[in-house]
């Protein structure tokens, strides 16, 4: 409803990440039906938002200082999420404008602007308010290093930028476009290839020169291969520990970070341990299918399905943590377990397109007891095979060929739907092995920031997450009868003063840190990542899944840090129940 919602669809998109490139926000005003006869003449509310302001895009207008500008409007930080001034501000208020932490005192009375000095504060800036300040800010700052080759650095320290704020806020954030990418690709590849070439660029500007590799690495091992991108990332490895070693990391000036963020790529690449692990002082020995033609497509690229729906990547992590282990033999006859390697999840999004609605990524025709050499043996019963994201229906021929094999999943049960017998999956205990879902440590670094003391939670729930009301995805969860609690939960808590449900938002992160109990509804199927997310987020959570299975139940006492509730509880109970749980209780 605003310009800001307009052109931010997604999380930082394209468009967003040109305006703040060019630190001129008011040069790009005027654009999907926005005028200045409409804004700056008409003084249309609706025009403005936390990064579009009269101040910024009417400069000469008396709208810059008018009834509806500057601080009279309100704090602009509230008019997210379909909400204005406009809506808000008037004696019949729009239902579901104040809540406990929105309210007309905080956002509609004139306000000064102290938020410079919060840049850094994730929990107090919306995003793309910090997007907007931030890129600007790089901007502006001196580079910290000469500029040569001509704009080099400072489009590597803008696009560092950019994913430094997508970072913070828990978002993969965007890599840089197709020809600025070109450009620092071959830089990193003349680096690869020449040392002197390489001396000169982490001499010219260090930090700048492991950013490129950051921003690069993913490219560069899907178009280019695996090799390529080990050898780029090989050169930023021996660099940041000399650094260090040298007590110049990190650097003093103000560029933004990236290594931290990417401590997943040497893992991956195998440029992590120098002798190989212990595999935890196991006697087992692992032989790996490392050329099995019809699945050696799910396999690559690596550093795109570590990251792809990341919540389902366990496949990619165990695999690659397996072959830097010792207990790894190329022998296959003295194997005691033969692990599958398939990046399924990669492909899945969340349909792979074989077969008539079904889930299946593994190629058609694709049979373990003739693809995989030693399959038959033993009935497959000393094959791994690892679904990171969901189990094959369980009529799938796979499904069937690998009834004795060990499966690493994160789910155990899925529902028969209205559309077929297709998502119906299973798990059998005596032999599979539950997980949960993965997280990256980045987005696991960006919960930690928003986990507030329970005692500063206003909230007392908080549910975001596709549901049957999504545009994208719906017709899916109408097709499970598992995610009807979903549009319970919604259709109950929304607009409650003490609640925060809905779909998937870009300041949900805010809103998990701010709330009590995070609900944890099923889905498409049983399991969903919602559960682990509120570890991080220090809420509780409240597991309505009657089919869910949580792993490793002998280590963890879920009973004594989650509650795990019936779905067919009516919601009105539920909230009598939560709300009656003592702040003493919720601190221990």
């Amino acid at each position: 409803s605003t310009m800001g919602q307009a052109f931010t669809v997604f999380w930082g998109t394209s468009f967003f990440t040109a305006v703040a490139r060019a630190a001129d926000v008011g040069s790009h005003c005027w654009r999907d039906g926005f005028s200045a006869e409409r804004c700056c003449g008409q003084q249309d509310v609706m025009c403005w938002d936390a990064v579009f302001t009269p101040e910024v895009c009417c400069p000469n207008s008396s709208t810059a200082s008018g009834s509806v500008a500057g601080g009279e409007r309100g704090d602009p930080r509230c008019w997210q999420d379909g909400y204005s001034y406009e809506d808000c501000c008037k004696p019949d208020p729009k239902l579901g404008c104040w809540d406990s932490e929105h309210t007309y005192e905080s956002c509609c009375l004139a306000h000064g602007d102290d938020n410079q000095s919060k840049l850094f504060n994730v929990t107090e800036i919306e995003v793309m308010t910090a997007y907007a300040r931030y890129t600007t800010l790089v901007a502006n700052a001196p580079l910290g290093c000469e500029d040569s080759p001509k704009e080099l650095w400072s489009m590597v320290k803008f696009h560092s930028a950019v994913l430094n704020v997508s970072r913070q806020y828990g978002m993969p954030g965007d890599k840089p476009g197709h020809q600025d990418m070109e450009v620092l690709v071959r830089h990193v590849l003349s680096w690869v290839k020449d040392d002197n070439t390489w001396a000169t660029a982490r001499n010219a500007c260090p930090a700048g020169a492991l950013n490129a590799i950051d921003l690069t690495v993913s490219f560069i091992d899907r178009e280019l291969g695996e090799e390529y991108a080990r050898e780029a990332y090989r050169l930023h490895q021996a660099f940041r520990q000399q650094l260090s070693q040298d007590h110049l990391w990190p650097p003093s000036n103000d560029w933004p970070l990236l290594s931290d963020g990417f401590e997943y790529v040497p893992k991956l690449l195998g440029l992590t341990f120098r002798q190989p692990h212990s595999c935890h002082g196991t006697q087992l020995r692992i032989f790996v299918y490392r050329d099995v033609s019809k699945i050696q497509h799910m396999l690559r690229p690596l550093l795109t399905c570590s990251q792809k729906m990341s919540q389902c990547t366990a496949s990619v992590h165990i695999h690659r943590w397996l072959e830097s282990g010792s207990c790894v033999t190329k022998n296959p006859k003295e194997a005691d377990l033969y692990l599958v390697p398939a990046y399924e999840a990669c492909y899945n999004e969340t349909a792979c397109g074989f077969g008539n609605n079904t889930e299946r990524c593994f190629p058609p025709d694709f049979d373990p007891e003739v693809d995989l050499p030693h399959f038959a043996k033993h009935r497959g019963s000393d094959h791994v095979f690892i679904f990171g994201c969901n189990l094959l229906p369980f009529r799938d021929s796979l499904t069937i060929a690998t009834r004795h094999s060990v499966l690493v999943t994160v789910e155990s049960y899925q529902a028969e739907n209205s559309a077929g017998p297709n998502m119906l999956a299973w798990l059998s205990h005596w032999k599979d092995v539950l997980i949960p879902g993965y997280i990256p440590r980045w987005r696991i670094e960006a919960m930690l920031t928003f986990n507030r003391p329970m005692l500063q939670r206003p909230m007392l729930l908080a549910f975001h997450g596709h549901s049957g009301r999504s545009p994208s995805v719906g017709h899916m969860y109408k097709r499970s009868p598992l995610a009807e609690v979903r549009d319970r939960v919604i259709n109950y808590f929304w607009n409650m003063s003490d609640a925060s449900v809905g779909p998937p938002m870009r300041d949900y992160f805010r809103r998990m840190g701010r709330s009590r109990f995070c609900l944890v509804p099923a889905g498409l199927t049983a399991w969903t990542i919602h559960l682990y997310e509120a570890f991080f987020f220090g809420c509780i959570p409240v597991i309505l899944s009657d089919e869910l299975t949580v792993p490793f139940q002998d280590e963890i006492d879920w009973p004594n840090l989650s509650l795990h509730v019936p779905t067919t509880i009516s919601m009105a109970e539920l909230h009598n129940k939560l709300s009656a749980v003592r702040f003493g209780r919720l601190k221990e």
